[in-house]
This record gives C-alpha cells, structure tokens and sequence, in this order.
C-alpha cells in the first residue's frame, strides 16, 4: 500500500514537474506596438512578485535609426527598498539587426536607476521584437508596486553626402550618353 502510494506520488510530481517547465519554455505571447509619429513607448506595472518576460514587437516600413532607453528606478530607505523591479535582460532583435546592442547602466546610489540605452542603431524595414526580462517585487514592502518605461525614438535615415554626389554623377552620365545618342543618329 506505501508503495503504491509512493508511486502515485512520484508519477503527479514527475506530471507536474514537466507541465511547469513546458510552460515556461513557451515565450510569452508579443505586444504588438504602433510605431507613432516616430515613437513607442512601452513598459509595465506589476503587482506580483516574481520573474516576468514581457515580449513587444513593432514593424518598420523603411529604414531607420533607433535611438532609446528602458528604465527602473527603486528607492533605499535604510534597509527598505521601495518600487523594487530589476531589468536583466533588453534584446532588440529581429530584421537585419544583430542581438544584444545595448549597453546597461546602474548607478548604485541609494536612489538606484537601472537604465538599458540604444542607441545608433541602424534598422532596415521589417519586424523587430523587444524582449524585456527582469524581476518584480524586490521589495521590503509585500504590497510594494514595480513598474518599468521605455521608448524608442525613429529617424528616417539620412544618405550621407557622398550618395548624393554619386546621384548627381550618375544622373549627368545618363545624359551625355543620351545626348551623344541623338547627335550620333543625326549623322548615320
């Protein structure tokens, strides 16, 4: 009897184990962001404690520069901490662009800010998704509230000066190959 027991036992822990760690590899489900006047703010607030994954995806119809940050700020009070979030991962990834092209930044003073910059980065038309991981409720305060912001700003891309130089050159090219054109065929 303790034996079947046992294994009745054994086999709902083995069931369980595996639906909890099939359900955290599936990654979560892609906020779909528009891209407004050139802007996209994002974020979340949290009431619960706990590791979290919040995946945004935008879509860009030509190519772009980025520029941005994703931010957390918590307070220190003595041995409180107050609004306790920590990003431990920003991933800009998808199109042509290459992962892992932000640079991280803490200041460690009693007001603590962890801020995720982009910046310079040049973008192709296509979708891109940005994947924030972090952990919510460090906090001393149980009932505590973390949330974290962010935006990303999108300039058209400007061709350098030479592009133009080159446009010009070609564009004069085609001309004297057609102005030499009509005058051959006056002659023939």
């Amino acid at each position: 009897m303790l034996a079947t027991t046992f294994k009745k036992s054994a086999v709902a822990l083995a069931f369980g184990l595996t639906t909890f760690a099939a359900s955290s590899a599936f990654a979560a489900e892609p906020i779909v962001l528009p891209v407004t006047g050139g802007n996209i703010h994002f974020g979340n607030d949290f009431d619960t404690l706990g590791e979290f994954t919040d995946v945004f995806q935008f879509t860009l119809t030509e190519p772009t520069d980025v520029t941005g940050t994703a931010s957390s700020t918590y307070l220190t009070i003595g041995s409180l901490l107050y609004q306790g979030i920590d990003l431990t991962s920003v991933v800009l990834s998808g199109g042509s662009s290459v992962e892992n092209t932000v640079s991280y930044y803490f200041d460690g003073g009693s007001s603590s800010t962890n801020t995720w910059t982009f910046s310079g980065i040049n973008l192709t038309a296509g979708t891109y998704t940005l994947t924030i991981k972090g952990e919510a409720g460090l906090t001393s305060i149980p009932t505590a509230q973390a949330s974290y912001g962010g935006n990303l700003t999108f300039t058209a891309a400007v061709p350098e000066p030479s592009t133009y130089g080159m446009l010009a050159l070609g564009l004069g090219l085609v001309g004297f190959a057609a102005r030499s054109r009509r005058n051959a065929s006056k002659f023939a």
